[in-house]
This record gives C-alpha cells, structure tokens and sequence, in this order.
C-alpha cells in the first residue's frame, strides 16, 4: 500500500450539515410576549403594623394627611365637656340636662333679648311670656332671639304691608269720589268729615269691614255722611225765618254752653273727647254760616 492512499484513509473527510436548527416551541414565544410583573407599590399603611393596617377606623383613610386631621381633632375634644345626643327615650331629667348643657339660662329672666321694633309695639308681657315659654323649651339664648327676631320680623311685614293697602284704599276711594262727584268734591268730603266726627269717636273710623277696608276709607260710608249732610244743610234752607232763628239760637247756645266750659273736654287736650268736642264747635258754626 502506497502513502498516498494511507493517507486518504487516515485524514477524515469534513462534512458539511444540512439540518435544520431546531425551532422554538409556542410555549417559549408565550413567554416572550407575556409583560413582566411590576411590584406592588407602597403606600403610607405598609409601614403600619398590619393589626393596625386592617382596622376599620385606619382603613378609611386615603391619605395620611386626613388621618392626621381627625386625630388632632380628637385630641381637642379631650377634656371637654360631653353630652349624650338626645332620643325619644330620654327622661325629663335627661332633657333637662340636656338643655343646661346646650346652653339654657338659670332661668326665665335671665334671656338678653332685643325686642325693640320702630314699626310694631312689642308688648312687655308678651316678651315676658314668650321668655317663659322659651325656657320651658329648652331654648338657649340664641335660638330664643331667633324665634322672636322672626316674630317680629312678620310682624312688621304685615304692618307695612297693612299701611300700603290702606294708602292703595284712599287714594282708589278719592278717585271714585272725584269722578263722581266733581267741583263738589272738596265740600262733600268737608261735610262728611264733620258730620262724622261730630258724631262718632275716631277709634270708629278705623274699623274693618268685611271687604277689609277701614270705616273711614270705604267710599258707600263716605258718601252717606255727605249725602246726610247735605239733606241737614237742606231742611234748613226749606224752613221757615222763624225756624231757622230758633234753631240758630239753639246751636248757638250749645256752642256758648261748650266754649264757657273751662274745665271741659274742649279746653283739655289730654281729655279723651277733646278731638271731638273741638270738631263738634266747628260743625255746628258751620251749619250756623251756611243759613
């Protein structure tokens, strides 16, 4: 045997690798496309003990700022006086701790309150009432203000809002009574207003009647004073001379017997039929004038 051919024999022969590498399995491209876990993040209660952690009163807090918030609150409220909220089941001596504690005065006279009113007339014994009634309440003197402050509050509502409807009642009765009945307008209203107050106290005028409207205001009143008067002013002019002379005497002597009274109504202007007295000697001079 040759050289040559022991060394064919002897060197091996490379060869060359048709196979396919091998392909990932579908388990590892799972794998590859599934993110990453990303840690939990932390908050103010992890540092907490976690018997702490769960319990009710920390779990409703989001936020550390709000926790601190209600136990300085809590804290202020140590030491102060304390009051159990009032139920249906409270005894008369429970409420009237109850009431001590919100504040109730010693005693009905005790309340400052203002009752003061430029429109309305606070009645002191109503005031006096009203603070009796307010402490057997349980009121302290706050609300006692409150309540009145309302009272009187509606009360002058209704007294400013009487006062329009009675200046709204004039002035609708004046036109009424200036279209009907003219140039004679003044002189009726001037009879009227005499004969009336002559005869009738001036608490009369100032009563309502069923259309809500005041005596003295009503136009159906005003024009039977004025259509009396005018029937007075009437008979005497169809009366005899005679007549009419001894009816002048007569009024004349009802005048003298007034104006000589010194001590009487006309002359005392703290007597109550003062007002009166006067507006009687002005009609009767009237009726004297007009014959």
């Amino acid at each position: 045997m040759s050289s040559e051919q022991i060394t064919q024999e002897t060197v091996p022969v490379e060869q060359t690798t048709t196979e396919a590498q091998p392909q990932a399995t579908q388990s590892t491209v799972a794998k590859a496309d599934t993110p990453a876990p990303q840690p939990t993040q932390s908050t103010w209660k992890d540092s907490i003990s976690e018997v702490y952690r769960s319990d009710p009163n920390i779990e409703k807090f989001t936020e550390i700022d709000a926790l601190a918030k209600s136990y300085i609150n809590a804290t202020r409220m140590i030491g102060q006086d304390k009051m159990v909220v009032p139920n249906k089941n409270f005894t008369d001596d429970q409420w009237e701790e109850a009431y001590v504690k919100m504040g109730r005065p010693e005693s009905a006279d005790k309340y400052t309150l203002d009752a003061k009113s430029e429109t309305v007339p606070m009645d002191e014994n109503a005031i006096k009432i009203f603070s009796e009634t307010s402490h057997k309440l349980g009121l302290n003197n706050k609300q006692a203000q409150g309540v009145l402050d309302f009272y009187k509050n509606n009360m002058e509502a209704r007294t400013q809002q009487a006062k329009v409807d009675a200046e709204t009642t004039q002035a609708q009765a004046k036109n009424v009574l200036r279209q009907e009945w003219g140039r004679d307008y003044d002189s009726n209203i001037a009879k009227a207003k005499s004969l009336a107050t002559a005869n009738l106290s001036p608490e009369i005028f100032e009563m309502q009647l069923a259309d809500g409207t005041a005596l003295g205001d009503n136009v159906d009143v005003i024009k039977g004073f004025a259509k009396i008067a005018n029937m007075m002013s009437e008979d005497k002019i169809l009366s005899t001379e005679s007549e009419n002379m001894d009816r002048a005497e007569d009024i004349q002597t009802e005048i003298d017997q007034i104006m000589n009274d010194r001590a009487g109504p006309y002359y005392n202007r703290t007597h109550p039929d003062h007002d009166k007295m006067v507006q009687k000697v002005y009609t009767m001079r009237e009726m004297l004038n007009a014959k």
